[in-house]
């Protein structure tokens, strides 16, 4: 690993050329800095840039056969960086320097710290851990208030632990999402549900569906309004839900669980599993859709034949009232050559627009 010291010690440094010249055709008399990889033997093609400790970046350029890097003064400054592809110096320069001759330069300036670029680079590795770190501490500790308060948007949904841990989240969040995984495999493992036998059936007919205004409402509002979870239809969708509208409470668990995690807070985090749980426990077939598409496929080409696993708990989550689903699986199944399968999908069609006619 290279070092800048003085010519006493037997290791020096190079530097880019001036700016104003070509970087391997320095100017006459340019004051510089020589590199050494070996004692003794000059550096070449080592890259390197010279600037003031502030980052203006005075001379660039690649070492030759001399090894040497060229620097420039900026007036007033005295204390510079020099950065070679695995080395960083800063460097204290007086003013002499500058007046004495090029070949001088190295014995007179002074080396204020070295350290290497791989050292640079974990220090900002361990700075950014360190801050992510006190960043979710914060967030727990704004947890800790947050679910003693109970007072959110979604408090309804019940009170959550009153401490936050990942193992504890964890364990919560992956034990749903099992449960839920085995509940679609042991659906779908006989060959998924018979399309031809789909009853179209209003809102209603799965649970309660108060205030299903705002739910169409909500379905009818920009994607720009969805995205900001505040205001009227947000708050009218909030409502409905606390008041047991399953698909007010299908839209949260939608709107939450498609946002980044970044922008969610733990306590809202812990919601979506709370939404998951309950939309599992009443069977809302629009929960079972979201995890569809991590399913395998089935052995075999013939799509018309074989209904690969993922359509095939689509299918069971339209069959159980998932509207979303009826319109996906009805677009695909309105083309089949089965006349009665066609029809199933107009069916389908149908009944999701019957359904959700503000949906966009």
């Amino acid at each position: 690993m290279l070092k800048l010291i003085t010519r006493r010690t037997l290791l020096s440094l190079s530097l880019f050329a001036p700016l104003g010249h070509a970087a391997d055709v320095p100017a006459a008399a340019s004051h510089y800095l020589t590199l050494y990889a070996v004692p003794g033997v000059p550096q070449d093609d080592d890259p390197y840039t010279w600037s003031t400790a502030g980052g203006k970046q005075l001379t660039k350029g690649v070492t030759k056969a001399d090894g040497r890097a060229y620097v420039k003064e900026e007036a007033g400054e005295e204390n510079y960086v020099l950065k070679t592809v695995g080395m960083r110096w800063q460097l204290k320069v007086p003013a002499q320097c500058w007046l004495g001759a090029p070949d001088a330069f190295q014995q007179c300036m002074q080396v204020a710290n070295t350290t290497s670029r791989y050292d640079e680079e974990q220090d900002a590795i361990k700075l950014a851990e360190q801050q992510k770190d006190a960043k979710m501490q914060a967030r727990i500790a704004a947890y800790a208030v947050e679910a003693r308060a109970n007072d959110d948007a979604l408090a309804w949904l019940g009170r959550l632990p009153s401490s936050w841990t990942l193992e504890g989240y964890g364990k919560r969040l992956l034990g749903i999402g099992d449960t839920i995984t085995r509940h679609i495999a042991d659906e779908v493992k006989e060959g998924g549900p018979d399309a031809r036998q789909f009853v179209c059936r209003a809102p209603a007919h799965y649970g309660l569906v108060p205030d299903q205004g705002a739910v169409e409402a909500w379905m009818a509002s920009s994607a720009d309004v969805r995205k900001v979870r505040a205001g009227p239809a947000w708050d009218g969708l909030v409502a409905a839900g606390a008041k047991g509208n399953w698909m007010a409470r299908l839209e949260l668990y939608y709107t939450l669980s498609g946002m980044n995690v970044s922008e969610l807070s733990l306590l809202e985090q812990y919601r979506i599993v709370q939404l998951m749980e309950w939309l599992h426990k009443k069977k809302v077939g629009g929960l079972y859709s979201y995890f569809s598409a991590s399913m395998p496929d089935a052995p075999g080409n013939s799509r018309s034949a074989t209904w690969r696993l993922q359509d095939q708990a689509s299918l069971y989550a339209a069959m159980l009232g998932s509207y979303d689903d009826q319109n996906s699986r009805g677009s695909v199944l309105q083309a089949d050559p089965d006349p009665a399968l066609a029809g199933a999908g107009r069916k389908m069609l149908a009944c999701a627009k019957a359904a959700m006619p503000q949906r966009r």
